[in-house]
């Protein structure tokens, strides 16, 4: 890693503790809390278009459903209806305001390269999330994104068909491995590889060159299954990190490890299109699933939440990682998005390389 970016332990502490604080007083909502509930009470519904895996589905949001409504009194109804990927929501929402057409989706949710390319449309509303008591650590892009859950990209493996446990990128180059491995047809997180924060771009393309010919195929995040099965023995770099927690549930013999020589955070945002039918109640959504309750069931529903509130149980496999490897995780935002032009690049050069070999 050439640049290791993280909070610094102070800052983080006093983060940590101003949020904490808001949480005891959160108890009670603010009078803030009390006008944005009751303006999205008198909206009385709530549209959600996303992956059907996304929170936890149709499922998880009749969880949110009932908890907001019980938390501040509201009678909010959650219409959920199974959308596209993240980018290509993004673009039918952005196509859709420019019709001045409403949004198909009251909120958005995508990871943070996806945010970064759609800062410059200008598609999100600005709100005061701080007087929502979402903790100014979770907010970006001035009010317009809001932080959601951290993601620790890495590999994931057949703990019965591997020849060892992988711990490094690096570590599929060697001759046991070539013909059983698997990547992404959209090469997922090769952008943060290939970035400052990361191995830069140079490195990033070579090791892609020599790693393309060991590639046995190209699946989805969502096709884990054919890992579990044995088709491919493992799958990098992973999408979120926790992308087969559901199929560890059940028994698969599955296992996830941060790469020893690429141990990045990216996050999963959350934003208010500007042409949301029921902006009131969106804005509601995003300030309780920032609360203690609301993280837990973000944990709940999709195996991971956000590392800088107290209470974090990713915070706490964080801690594991950087003790275990002797370092600090470096994160990755939209900030860095924007700024990743070299990154951009190599990651449309490192999906090249992989397309050839489908």
């Amino acid at each position: 890693m050439r640049v290791t970016r993280y909070l610094g332990t102070a800052a983080a502490g006093l983060a940590l503790a101003t949020f904490a604080a808001c949480a005891v007083l959160a108890a009670e909502p603010s009078d803030a809390v009390k006008a944005l509930a009751a303006a999205a009470d008198k909206e009385g519904s709530l549209n959600i278009m996303w992956g059907d895996g996304t929170l936890g589905g149709l499922e998880g949001l009749k969880r949110f459903q009932d908890q907001i409504n019980g938390a501040y009194g509201t009678h909010l109804k959650v219409t959920f209806t199974p959308g596209p990927s993240m980018p290509a929501m993004g673009n039918q929402i952005a196509t859709m305001m420019a019709a001045g057409q409403p949004s198909p989706s009251d909120v958005y949710i995508a990871y943070v390269r996806t945010m970064g390319t759609l800062v410059n449309r200008h598609m999100f509303l600005k709100a005061d999330w701080t007087s929502l008591n979402v903790p100014p650590d979770a907010i970006e892009v001035d009010g317009t994104m809001v932080k959601l859950v951290s993601a620790l990209p890495g590999i994931l493996y057949n703990t019965q068909k591997v020849p060892h446990k992988p711990e490094a990128l690096t570590d599929f180059l060697k001759p046991e491995w070539k013909g059983k491995i698997a990547s992404t047809p959209y090469v997922a997180n090769f952008d943060m590889l290939a970035s400052d924060i990361g191995w830069g771009p140079k490195r990033a393309i070579d090791f892609a060159n020599q790693v393309s010919p060991d590639l046995a195929g190209l699946l989805r995040c969502d096709e884990l299954d054919r890992i579990a099965s044995g088709e491919f023995i493992a799958y990098f770099i992973t999408c979120t990190g926790n992308d087969a927690d559901d199929l560890v549930k059940k028994g698969a013999p599955l296992a996830q490890v941060v790469a020893r020589d690429f141990p990045v955070i990216g996050y999963f945002y959350l934003s208010v299109p500007s042409n949301a039918p029921h902006p009131n109640a969106a804005k509601l959504f995003v300030a309780n699933a920032l609360t203690p309750d609301g993280q837990k069931l973000v944990y709940d529903n999709w195996g991971s939440d956000l590392d800088l509130l107290p209470g974090s149980r990713t915070h706490e496999r964080i801690l594991k990682v950087e003790k275990e490897y002797g370092v600090k995780m470096a994160r990755f935002t939209v900030a860095d998005a924007l700024n990743n032009k070299i990154g951009n690049e190599a990651w449309t050069t490192i999906g090249k390389i992989f397309a050839q070999q489908k």
